[in-house]
This record gives C-alpha cells, sequence and structure tokens, in this order.
C-alpha cells in the first residue's frame, strides 16, 4: 500500500518521504527528522504511519500551496488528509480542498484524518464540509476513544462512519535502544507540554518519594525555558531507566504516546486517564491517588506482581500498537 499522510500545515515539521526505514527531506533528499523525532528512523504518533510500507510520505502542504509550488508527483493509493487549521478558513478553503487533491492524485482514495478531536469554532462548519468532500474519515483510537462524543456528532453531521486504528509505535526501535530490564528502584514525574494536561502529577510523586524514600527525577525546567529544549533521544535516556514513571494526565481525549513508550522500555506507568493507560496498565488508570498509592505499594513489595504487570503492558504494548498489527487493519479497511 502506497500511502500518504497530508496535514494542511504544520509547525516546524518539513515535507518528507521513507524509504528503506529512513526519512529523507523532500527539498534536500539527506536523512531527516524533527523535533519529535529518536531519529531519522524512528518518528513518534501518527507519523509512523509513513514506515508501516517503508514507501509512505509526509506533506506539509501550506509549504507547497502557500508559496504557488505544484505539490510533487505521487503515486498514492490512500491519502489520509489532516485538514484542521488554515486550510479550513474561508479564504483558504478552495486552495486547500479535497477537490484540488482528487485533480493532482485521482488514484488515490482520500480520507479525511481526524489529528485533533476539537477544532477552533469557526472552522468547525467547514471542517464537516471538509469530511463530507473526503471518501472516508479516519482516526487513532482503539477502544475507550472510540465512544467519544465528539467522534458521533462527526457521524451525525457528515452521515459518515468513522474508521479507527491503534496509534502505531515503533516497538523494535524503542526495545533495541532504550529497554532494560534493569532499573533505578525510583519515580520519573513526566510532564506534557500543556498546561490542562499536567495534572497533579508532580505533586503526587514528590509525595509517595518522600513518604517511600525513592528517588524522584523530574526534567529541569527553569522559568522562560522552551519545553522541547533536549532533543528526543535524550529525553528518552533520562527518564527510561526509572522503574516507576508517574504521569496523571487528567484528559481522555488522547491516545497516550508516552505511555505506550513506557510500556515499550520495561517500566511502569502510573496514573493518568489517555487511552493506552486503560489498555496497558488497566490498574492505573485513574488520577485517584487513593488507588494509585495502593497500587504502588503492591508493586513496590511484590516483585512477582511487578513482573506481571510489565510483562501484560509489553504483550498488549506488541498486540495492539506494533507495525504488523496496525498494517494488517489498514489493509483490511482500504483492500479496495
Amino acid at each position: 500500500m502506497k500511502l500518504g499522510l497530508f496535514w494542511d500545515s504544520a509547525i516546524n515539521i518539513k515535507s518528507y518521504y521513507v524509504k528503506n526505514g529512513t526519512a529523507y527531506d523532500f527539498e534536500t533528499n539527506n536523512p531527516y527528522m524533527y523535533h519529535h523525532s529518536i531519529s531519522s528512523n524512528c518518528f513518534p504518533s501518527t507519523h509512523n504511519i509513513q514506515f508501516l510500507w517503508d514507501n509512505g510520505v509526509f506533506l506539509n502542504l501550506s509549504e507547497w500551496i502557500d508559496v504557488g509550488r505544484d505539490l510533487p508527483d505521487l503515486d498514492l493509493d490512500i491519502i489520509f488528509y489532516a485538514n484542521e487549521r488554515s486550510g479550513l478558513d474561508e479564504n483558504q478553503k478552495d486552495d486547500y480542498s479535497v477537490e484540488r487533491l482528487r485533480k493532482r492524485y485521482p488514484k488515490a482514495k482520500i480520507i479525511g484524518y481526524i489529528k485533533e478531536v476539537h477544532v477552533k469554532d469557526t472552522r468547525f462548519e467547514n471542517r464537516i464540509k471538509f469530511f463530507k468532500s473526503c471518501d472516508g474519515i479516519h482516526t487513532e483510537a482503539y477502544n475507550v476513544m472510540k465512544e467519544l462524543k465528539e467522534f458521533k456528532d462527526i457521524e451525525g453531521l457528515t452521515g459518515k462512519k468513522i474508521t479507527f486504528h491503534p496509534q502505531p509505535l515503533n516497538i523494535d526501535y524503542y526495545y533495541d535502544h532504550f529497554y532494560s530490564n534493569e532499573k533505578i528502584n525510583g519515580i520519573y514525574a513526566y510532564l506534557p507540554n500543556p498546561m490542562h494536561r499536567r495534572g497533579r502529577t508532580y505533586d503526587f510523586a514528590k509525595y509517595i518519594g518522600d513518604k517511600y524514600d525513592l528517588p524522584v527525577c523530574y526534567k529541569p525546567l527553569q522559568e522562560g525555558q522552551k519545553f522541547d529544549y533536549i532533543s528526543q533521544k535524550d529525553f528518552v535516556e533520562m527518564w527510561s531507566p526509572y522503574l516507576y514513571h508517574f504521569n496523571l494526565d487528567p484528559i481522555p481525549i488522547h491516545p497516550g504516546g508516552q505511555c505506550m513508550q513506557v510500556a515499550s522500555v520495561g517500566s511502569i506507568n502510573i496514573g493518568g486517564l489517555n487511552e493506552a493507560h486503560h489498555v496497558l496498565y488497566p490498574e492505573t488508570a485513574t488520577c485517584d491517588e487513593k488507588i494509585l498509592e495502593d497500587r504502588f505499594v503492591e508493586y513496590l513489595n511484590n516483585p512477582d506482581k511487578r513482573f506481571e504487570v510489565i510483562k501484560y503492558a509489553w504483550e498488549k504494548l506488541n498486540e495492539i500498537h506494533s507495525f504488523s498489527n496496525i498494517k494488517l487493519q489498514l489493509e483490511t479497511l482500504y483492500k479496495d
């Protein structure tokens, strides 16, 4: 399957193509990575689908359309098109229309891709019109997120059923580069960038660390400092040695990519309501600190239980989020 992922615009992500497991810049043909990549061979979240068949492409359409460049000549079977920003604005929607892509890529089936659950209110009406013009609607979800009211509303307004696949992870790469069964008996306290997703992670991690005399590691942040001031590789190397990974993200409308990474390196995730938290670590998929402390003490005192939790998460991760499983699901959905 020849698959393209198109976004109407992307912040600091250039257009690239994948060949032999490596991403290359369209302009320079040099190996490419961006600020959330581990390397040119390992990309995050949605960008993994370009690597599934080793021939995928990503187009940041604003790099081409906004400067009057012709879109590249591509032979594609499927285009997953996330049109969620300026491409929905009234003064630009024609430039970013599905009709324009059909003329350029007549062979491809064009699927409206939900990258973000919400868009600005001023863009919502044009979003629905966009979805109606697509051959289908698709997003990343496994079980909990499939039932989101926002998805049901989109189905009702468009008359189209949304199809799903779980978010893929390059499990082999994480295992080969970051996995270890020799862990620091301590806590890494994780914070996502958005403030509303941080919850009480730092407070709870400090409380548990102090009470049970365990080291707690944080990503150092200074006032006014850029959040992504270290590379993703350095960041994974910072948190992956710790046995316990605290992440009390209270927002349920995210797949939980960080949690998937935790399972891939052999650590235990504590807390949070993202979808992957429920799937991979169901006993601690909560922000109820009494429940989390009780579970943590059980894990702390029982090595057999720790092994059981790590093994369960690892097996579920490979069953659901592996490249082979995602390829099979997409081929089943779009084989025609």
